[in-house]
């Protein structure tokens, strides 16, 4: 286990006792990473959220206790603000991971992810980026089309024009089937660090926070 100063602080939270300590096992073998907690419910990671304030929590999206992966999201970054979130889900839970990337998780992977895939991304969400997993956005983007096609599901909303270029236009596009930076920039012709200065102005323009929501406020819209 890293003793560094300088290590991710981790919690993982899962029901399942063996991905828990596999998880551990297998994240304290980088001399950067530093598990500072376990959770087997969502109260319990509630309240280690609050008790270690981790830099990354890895949350399972569905608990067995009267908690859901959304709450336990809203309530960690609630007592633990500058905590990264990011879900662990199956396939068959997508309004659960929409749900906790609107509560504000910075991600979600599948649970069968590659250890060392898992690795880049608690470094990259540690380093303020947000993860999602190719395999499953197209599911929660069609979630949201749903949803907003739902008549009358945005009524009574206001919200003021937003003017983006053609470039932010189709860089959303290339967001909503889950393409990185890097992606997106062979795509579009720009360098991943101008793809990223884009989708940060993005964000701002859209007032929202993680690229997923980025997605569902330009559906929302109608410019996606």
């Amino acid at each position: 286990m890293s003793g560094s100063i300088s290590a991710i602080r981790i919690v993982v939270a899962d029901d399942h006792q063996v991905v828990r300590h596999g998880l551990r096992l297998a994240l304290e073998l980088e001399p950067d990473m530093v598990v500072v907690g376990e959770a087997r419910t969502g109260t319990e990671a509630v309240r280690a959220a609050e008790e270690t304030r981790p830099d990354v929590m890895l949350l399972d999206v569905k608990f067995g206790d009267d908690l859901d992966g959304p709450e336990v999201c809203r309530r960690v970054l609630a007592g633990s603000p500058k905590t990264a979130v990011v879900m662990l889900t199956n396939y068959q839970q997508d309004s659960l991971v929409l749900r906790s990337l609107l509560a504000g998780a910075k991600g979600y992977v599948i649970k069968d992810v590659e250890l060392e895939e898992l690795k880049k991304m608690i470094r990259s969400v540690h380093r303020g980026a947000s993860v999602l997993d190719p395999k499953v956005t197209p599911h929660v983007i069609s979630s949201i089309v749903g949803r907003a096609a739902v008549p009358g599901a945005g009524a009574g909303l206001t919200r003021p024009p937003v003017v983006l270029s053609e470039t932010d236009l189709a860089i959303i596009k290339y967001l909503a089937v889950g393409m990185t930076n890097k992606e997106i920039g062979a795509r579009v012709n720009l360098s991943p660090h101008t793809v990223k200065d884009h989708v940060e102005k993005i964000s701002d323009v859209l007032g929202v926070r993680s690229r997923i929501e980025i997605v569902a406020e330009a559906l929302r819209r109608g410019l996606a």
